[in-house]
């Protein structure tokens, strides 16, 4: 097994991305648990709905970060860092001018957010657009870590983020900030996350402008403009589809059911942060098989078969051991509604298999997908606002969503196949 391991780059990489990932994790779960602990379940629904909100208005910065993967992969692929500093360069220059504008218009809508949540302090929220507005440019150095494939840097700077935001987050609730602090820990994780990136691309941000180079001065930053749009489509769809659930609880239901929710979500969401280093080395590395026109199916199998491993052996443990694994986290305080927990591990291995599938298909290009995607997650938004009144009628909606996306993601995967063998 080891043999096999050390002789597989996506093994290694995997491995390598897991260990630094379920760190990180751990962190985060102790954050929220910890939280769970200290403070109410009406509060805890509010924590939760405004950290469903984070990871919605993130999709700008997963855009970034995976537009930064695919290019990046590509000058690892030709060995030219200049050229990976100089796109660094231009989309840290686009984020200002277009970032910010972004911001002031947040900040100005802060009001109508808080009252849709039912949140009574509009603090809260303008540190989360804070919070938005810095990790677009921690969001580059992340994709081009990832893209040059230094998993263990990108370890180590969601390693650190986490150290922090746990260690403050705790002390400011600890000291009466409530939710504020909860927030606040984000934001101080975040800027902490942001100057180790930059640490770690020391080999790229001092690399000096050869202008007798000129294949490092040609970079197609129309390519990236166009790959862009659709990059970012698909994320706002992938994000809607793994968030809104959370956001609508908060929305439709009571404010104990909504922390009730929102408890059950953390727990299953282990599934996802789990096995979502699966997605993210399946994507770098497929990225430079496609830059170099090489065939990545075989690694998109090894992916998916290890996703299925995990994920099947999860829900099992989630319906045999609701109880124990609930109060394992969060003590009896949330014993009533343990019996639902098998079926969010269900939801959730769904949302994990559409990830796989969307990092693929916008790793190898095939980017009309992301508007189906879109159209699915709107039409669940909308569903469950106006259906989804218990957590029965929310999870369907939800399921149904994944299941249709992940059948729309595969036949856009085999008219791909079915057209590369007929051109042969």
């Amino acid at each position: 097994m080891i043999k096999k391991i050390r002789n597989s780059a996506f093994a290694k990489n995997s491995l390598v991305l897991f260990v630094g990932t379920m760190l990180a994790s751990v962190l985060n779960y102790v954050f929220h648990l910890l939280v769970g602990r200290m403070v109410d379940v009406e509060v805890y629904g509010e924590v939760q709905s405004l950290t469903s909100l984070i990871n919605i208005i993130s999709v700008p910065a997963m855009t970034i970060t995976m537009i930064a993967t695919k290019y990046s992969a590509g000058f690892r692929a030709d060995n030219d860092v200049l050229g990976c500093k100089k796109v660094m360069e231009y989309m840290s220059r686009k984020i200002t001018k277009f970032g910010l504008p972004v911001f002031i218009v947040a900040m100005i809508l802060t009001p109508f957010v808080s009252e849709f949540l039912n949140i009574e302090s509009n603090l809260p929220l303008m540190i989360i657009w804070f919070l938005m507005l810095s990790s677009f440019y921690l969001a580059i150095n992340n994709g081009v870590l990832g893209g040059w494939q230094k998993f263990e840097s990108v370890s180590r700077v969601g390693v650190l983020g986490a150290v922090m935001k746990l260690f403050f987050g705790i002390l400011l609730v600890k000291i009466g900030f409530g939710v504020n602090g909860v927030i606040g820990g984000f934001a101080i994780g975040a800027i902490a996350s942001y100057a180790a990136s930059i640490v770690m691309l020391r080999f790229i941000v001092s690399a000096k402008d050869d202008t007798e180079n000129e294949e490092s001065q040609k970079v197609d930053f129309g390519s990236i403009k166009q790959y862009a749009l659709p990059a970012f489509v698909g994320n706002l769809a992938i994000n809607i589809l793994g968030n809104i659930d959370m956001v609508m609880a908060k929305h439709n239901l009571e404010s104990v059911e909504a922390g009730q929710y929102g408890a059950l979500t953390i727990v299953s969401k282990i599934i996802f942060f789990a096995t979502g280093v699966i997605a993210t080395v399946l994507f770098s590395m497929s990225a430079e098989d496609s830059h170099k026109k090489n065939s990545s199916m075989r690694i998109l199998a090894n992916a998916a078969g290890l996703m299925l491993f995990v994920c099947v052996a999860s829900i099992g443990a989630y319906f045999l051991l609701p109880d124990f694994i609930l109060g394992m986290l969060f003590g009896d305080k949330y014993s009533d509604v343990s019996h639902y927990l098998g079926w969010f591990a269900i939801l959730v291995t769904l949302f994990s298999f559409v990830n796989l599938v969307f990092q693929y298909l916008l790793s190898i290009h095939k980017t009309r997908v992301v508007y189906s995607f879109f159209a699915i997650a709107v039409v669940s938004a909308i569903s469950i606002m106006f259906f989804g009144y218990n957590f029965y009628d929310i999870l369907l909606i939800a399921s149904i969503s994944q299941i249709l996306a992940i059948l729309i993601g595969l036949r856009s995967l085999f008219q791909k196949e079915h057209d590369s063998i007929n051109k042969k």
